[in-house]
């Protein structure tokens, strides 16, 4: 298999080792202005369903599979990252209500 599409798996990774360069310099952005607080999950999953993207080119089933995998094992580190931001939203409010009244 590797053989017969080793140019296809060349560009396939040549384009996400550029994603990934670019995309780390969109995420510098996000994290310096403040705007990834409480999202890091999300900018993981992105990331990742970039990447299956990248395997689906080469072997759909491959994606699929990794895709099925990576939902599993990341379903509650998404749930629990927006949990604790929600839980940490609310205790900062709570502080500053307590400093209006």
């Amino acid at each position: 298999m590797i053989g017969r599409n080793s140019g296809t798996i060349l560009v396939v990774f040549g384009t996400l080792f550029l994603f990934g360069f670019f995309y780390d310099r969109v995420v510098t952005w996000l994290e310096r202005n403040g705007y990834d607080e409480g999202y890091t999950a999300l900018l993981v999953v992105f990331g990742s369903l970039i990447t299956l993207g990248g395997v689906a080119v080469i072997d759909w089933r491959a994606a699929a599979l990794g895709l099925g995998a990576f939902a599993a094992s990341g379903f509650w580190m998404v749930l629990g990252s927006w949990w604790r931001h929600v839980q940490r939203r609310r205790r900062g409010q709570g502080s500053q209500r307590g400093e209006i009244e």
